[in-house]
């Protein structure tokens, strides 16, 4: 459970690509949230595979739009290489 002072956690519920290619993923909560793998400074070998980011699915990550009380993202164009 999060703190007050954190954002909320949510669970990944699929993943997309953006318009450069970057994965992206999107939570229960209808926002989105780039998961780079870019090493030094980010470190998640697991998006570059599909075996990885399905293993992610159900992980949670904290939320700062929802904190925002932010609505939520459009939904992802459907690009075929979600997952």
């Amino acid at each position: 459970m999060s703190r007050p002072d954190e954002p909320p956690l949510r669970a990944i519920v699929s993943f997309h690509r953006d318009e450069e290619g970057h994965w992206f993923a999107r939570l229960e909560c209808g926002h989105h949230q780039h998961t780079r793998h870019d090493p030094p400074w980010v470190e998640r070998p697991w998006v570059e595979h599909a075996g990885g980011r399905r293993q992610m699915i159900g992980y949670r990550l904290a939320c700062k739009k929802c904190a925002d009380d932010a609505p939520p993202d459009p939904a992802p164009p459907d690009t075929g290489d979600a997952r």
